[in-house]
C-alpha cells in the first residue's frame, strides 16, 4: 500500500517538473534567440519480489517479479533548432544562421549567446543588451588590414576616427567623342547647267572631230532635249533593234573598261554606242547583200551569228554611216545602202530608264535609202572649258545672253557684305571658268575649302565625283570655309540685259543660278569635360579638360588646364588622341614626351602627378568615336580629401567596414563566433548567455563563412524557437499525468482508512 502512494508521489513531482519546463518555454516564446526546452521521464527503481529460475525437467522458468516504485525526470534537454528571423533594419541587430554563438566577454570569463540584439556604450563597444557584456572579434589596424598577429577582443567601433587624404595620381577617360565634329563650311550649288552634246569644245577644231564633246560624254551624263536624265547606269544594256523581229538585234552592255588602256575603267561613252549602231547598220545591210542569201531565210541564230562577227570584225567604211549632229548632239543616220532602215528603236533594261532612252534615240518609222535622219538632241554636263554663249539651263533651254549684258555677283562671307563685282559677258570669251573665277573672287575665295579633303572651292559637280551629295552634276559648287566667321549667306549671280529693249534676256542665266543650300557652316567641335582632383593635403583642384577636332578623320588635340586657382601647370597638359576604324583609342600621346599630366599646387602640398587612361586600342572601355553624341568625361580619379567615420555597415561574414565622409571606406573589425561539439551541454547563466561545461567541449572561435558556415544576417534577429502548438499539447498531457497520479494518491489514501477501520 505504501508502494503505491509514494509511486503517485512521484508521478506528482515529475509531470511538475515537466509543466515547469513547458511554462518556461511559454513564457519565454518571445525572448529573442530563446531555444525551447524539453523533459523527459524515466522509470524509477524497481523492488524484487521473487528472482528468475531457469526451467528445471519437465517444467518451465519463471520470469522475475518486480515491482516498480515510481518515476524520475530522465533529462532536461534544449532543442537547439534554428529559429526565424525578423528583420528590423537596424545595423546592429545581428541574427545567426548556423550552429555557431556569439561570444561576449565581463573582463574575466567569456560567454556565449545567440542574442544579437547590439547595442553601442559610450566608449564605441559593441554590447550585449541584456548585461552589457563585449561582443569578441578580431580589431583592424588603423589602416584597416589584417596582419595576422591580431588577438581576440573587445570590438570597439572608433567614431570620429579619420580617414587620411589621398593625392589623386589616376583619371580614366570613358564614353564617346562625336566623330562628326570636324569644322564645316557653307556648301551651296546652282540648279545644272547643260550643253548641246554636239558642240566642239572651247580651242578645238572642226577638222579634229576627235576632240568633240561627245568624247567626254558618258552614257550616264545623257539628258534628253527637256534636261531629263536617261538614267543610264553601269549593268544596264541598251537594245537597239529594226521592226522586223526575224532580224538580230544589236545590244550594248553599259559596263566600265578601260579605254585608253591606261589601267582606269571609266563609263562608255557616246561615241562608242554611236560606232556600235553604225556597225551593227552596215551588219544588216551587208546581211541583205549577202551571196548566201539562205542567211535572210535561215535561223535566228545564224542571223545573230553573222551579225555579230560582222560587228566585231566592222573598221569602218560601211554604206550606212552613223554621226553626232553638231548642232543639236542628236544621232545622225545616213543610209547610203540599197535597202531601207525600217522601225530602227532603242531600249533600256532599266525599267526607270527606258522611255527616256527610247525618246532621246527616236528614229523616223522609215529611213529610205540614200536619205539622212536625226533623233532628237542630247545634252550633256557643262564643263569648265565651255562657252555661256553655248549653255542650256536645267530645263535644256538657251540662257539668253547678248554681247555687252553684265552679271552681278555679290554675297555675305561672315555676316559681312562683300563688294558687289560685275562681269560683262562676252560670246567669244566668257568661259564657265571665268564665271567661276569671278565668284570666288567676288567671294574671296581660297582656292580650296581648307578641309582635310581639299576640295576646290568653286568647282562643277561631275559623275566622276563619286560622293554622293545630292548635287546634280553639271551644276556650279561653292564652298566656302570652315567655322561660322566665313558663312556665306545670299550669293547670288544675277544677270542684267545690256539694252532692256533688247530681244534676248539672260533671266533664265539668272534663275539657273539660284543656289541650294547643302551644308550649313559650323564651327570645329570642341568638347569640354571638368573634374576636381586632390593633393596630398586633400585640397581640391578643378581641372578642365578639352578634346578639339582637328578636321582630320579620328584625329583630335586634348588640352588640360586648372581652373579658379593658383596652380602651376609643370607639363603633360596637352597632346593628340587618334582613333582606329573600330572607334577605338590607337594612340594618346602627349605633346611634350610626357607620360602623365602633372602640376603645382603652390599651396604647401607635393606635386601633383596624374595618370590618364584613355582606354587601350579595340577596348570600348574608355573613350570612344562613334557618330554619336559627345559625352566623354573625366571619370575615376582616386584622389579624395580627409574624411570621418560616418557609419557603419556589417557584412555576411561578419566584416564590420566604417563609412567615411570623404566617400571611402576601411575595415574596422571581424566578428568571430563560437562552435562547439556538443552545444546542448552548454549552461544557461541568464540573460541569455550560456557558458562551457563539461559536456559540450571547448569553445572553437571561427570567422563566419570561412571557418564556420554560419552566416551573420545584420539588420536582423533570431526569434525564439518555442512552438505554442506543441507546448500546448504537452501541457495537456502533463496535465492528465498529474491528474492520474493525484487519482493514485487519493485511492491509496482511501485503501489505508479502509485498513484502519478494520480495528472498529
Amino acid at each position: 500500500m505504501i508502494r503505491s502512494l509514494y509511486s503517485g508521489i512521484s508521478g506528482l513531482r515529475t509531470h511538475q517538473v515537466g509543466l515547469d519546463v513547458t511554462a518556461n518555454n511559454i513564457a519565454n516564446v518571445n525572448t529573442v534567440a530563446f531555444k525551447a526546452g524539453r523533459a523527459t521521464f524515466k522509470e524509477s527503481m524497481a523492488q524484487m519480489l521473487a528472482g528468475p529460475s531457469r526451467p528445471a525437467g519437465n517444467q518451465g522458468g519463471r520470469n522475475p517479479m518486480q515491482i516498480g516504485l515510481g518515476v524520475a525526470v530522465g533529462s532536461i534537454d534544449t532543442m537547439l533548432r534554428q529559429g526565424n528571423l525578423q528583420t528590423t533594419g537596424q545595423i546592429t541587430d545581428l541574427a545567426l544562421e548556423g550552429r555557431a554563438y556569439f561570444a561576449f566577454s565581463n573582463g574575466g570569463s567569456t560567454f556565449y549567446s545567440r542574442h544579437g540584439g547590439l547595442q553601442m556604450d559610450s566608449e564605441g563597444f559593441l554590447v550585449s543588451p541584456t548585461n552589457g557584456f563585449r561582443l569578441q572579434g578580431k580589431q583592424a589596424n588603423t589602416s584597416g588590414v589584417y596582419t595576422g598577429n591580431e588577438v581576440l577582443g573587445d570590438i570597439r567601433i572608433p567614431w570620429g576616427d579619420k580617414s587620411p587624404a589621398k593625392a589623386t595620381d589616376y583619371v580614366a577617360l570613358q564614353c564617346n567623342l562625336n566623330s562628326d565634329s570636324q569644322a564645316l563650311g557653307t556648301v551651296v550649288h546652282t540648279n545644272r547647267f547643260l550643253i548641246q552634246a554636239g558642240i566642239l569644245e572651247t580651242g578645238t577644231s572642226a577638222n579634229n572631230p576627235s576632240f568633240q564633246a561627245y568624247d567626254r560624254a558618258k552614257l550616264n551624263d545623257l539628258f534628253d532635249v527637256n534636261g531629263n536624265s536617261l538614267g543610264i547606269q553601269e549593268g544596264d544594256v541598251i537594245t537597239f533593234g529594226l521592226a522586223d523581229p526575224n532580224m538580230p538585234t544589236f545590244k550594248f552592255a553599259v559596263e566600265k573598261r578601260d579605254l585608253l588602256n591606261n589601267g582606269i575603267k571609266e563609263m562608255p561613252n557616246v561615241n562608242e554606242l554611236k560606232q556600235g549602231v553604225e556597225a551593227y547598220l552596215n551588219a544588216i545591210e551587208a546581211m541583205h547583200l549577202s551571196a548566201n542569201a539562205a542567211i535572210l531565210n535561215g535561223s535566228m541564230e545564224d542571223k545573230r551569228a553573222f551579225v555579230n562577227n560582222y560587228i566585231d570584225t566592222y573598221t569602218g567604211g560601211g554604206t550606212v554611216s552613223v554621226g553626232i549632229d553638231p548642232v543639236n548632239g542628236g544621232f545622225t543616220v545616213n543610209n547610203g545602202g540599197t535597202n531601207d532602215i525600217t522601225g530602227l528603236h532603242a531600249k533600256s533594261s532599266r525599267p526607270g530608264s527606258n522611255s527616256y532612252v527610247a525618246n532621246a534615240f527616236l528614229f523616223p518609222r522609215n529611213i529610205a535609202d540614200g536619205t539622212s535622219v536625226t533623233t532628237p538632241g542630247l545634252r550633256i554636263p557643262a564643263s569648265e572649258t565651255d562657252l555661256l554663249s553655248n549653255l542650256l539651263d536645267a530645263a535644256g533651254v538657251s540662257l539668253g545672253f547678248t554681247d555687252g549684258d553684265t552679271i552681278d555677283i555679290n554675297g555675305i562671307v561672315g555676316k559681312r557684305s562683300k563688294e558687289t563685282l560685275t562681269l560683262v559677258y562676252n560670246s567669244t570669251t566668257t568661259t564657265m571658268q571665268e564665271l567661276m573665277d569671278s565668284l570666288q573672287q567676288a567671294l574671296s575665295l581660297p582656292p580650296t575649302d581648307g578641309t582635310f579633303y581639299n576640295r576646290d572651292s568653286i568647282s562643277i559637280k561631275s559623275s566622276a565625283d563619286l560622293v554622293n551629295d545630292g548635287i546634280p552634276v553639271g551644276s556650279i559648287v561653292i564652298r566656302g570655309q570652315a567655322e561660322l566667321a566665313f558663312a556665306l549667306d545670299s550669293v547670288s549671280a544675277i544677270a542684267h540685259p545690256a539694252d532692256p529693249n533688247q530681244e534676248n534676256n539672260p533671266a533664265r542665266f539668272s534663275s539657273n543660278m539660284i543656289v541650294t543650300p547643302v551644308q550649313d557652316a559650323r564651327n570645329v567641335g570642341v568638347w569640354p569635360t571638368s573634374d576636381v582632383v586632390f593633393d596630398d593635403s586633400g585640397a581640391p583642384h578643378n581641372i578642365l579638360m578639352k578634346f578639339t577636332h582637328t578636321g582630320i578623320p579620328g584625329e583630335w588635340l586634348w588640352e588640360i588646364e586648372t581652373v579658379g586657382g593658383d596652380e602651376v601647370i609643370l607639363g603633360g597638359n596637352r597632346g593628340r588622341v587618334t582613333f582606329a576604324l573600330d572607334g577605338t583609342p590607337s594612340s594618346f600621346t602627349f605633346a611634350d614626351g610626357s607620360s602623365s599630366f602633372r602640376f603645382d599646387p603652390r599651396n604647401g602640398a607635393a606635386e601633383v602627378d596624374i595618370t590618364i587612361d584613355a582606354g587601350k586600342p579595340g577596348s570600348r572601355e574608355g573613350i570612344t568615336q562613334f557618330h554619336a553624341e559627345s559625352t566623354t568625361a573625366l571619370t575615376g580619379q582616386n584622389g579624395y580629401t580627409m574624411g570621418k567615420l560616418s557609419e557603419i555597415s556589417i557584412s555576411d561574414n561578419g566584416e564590420i567596414t566604417g563609412l567615411y565622409t570623404n566617400h571611402t571606406s576601411k575595415s574596422i573589425a571581424m566578428i568571430y563566433v563560437a562552435e562547439f561539439n556538443n552545444p546542448a551541454g552548454l549552461m544557461k547563466m541568464g540573460d541569455s548567455m550560456f557558458a562551457v561545461s563539461g559536456n559540450s567541449g571547448e569553445a572553437a572561435m571561427y570567422r563566419p563563412m570561412v571557418g564556420s558556415t554560419t552566416k551573420v544576417k545584420p539588420g536582423a534577429l533570431e526569434m525564439s524557437n518555442v512552438e505554442l502548438e506543441t507546448e500546448f499539447t504537452n501541457m495537456i498531457t502533463i496535465q492528465r499525468g498529474y491528474q492520474a497520479s493525484a487519482r493514485v494518491v487519493s485511492t491509496s489514501d482511501q485503501m489505508l482508512q479502509e485498513l484502519v477501520q478494520l480495528v472498529r
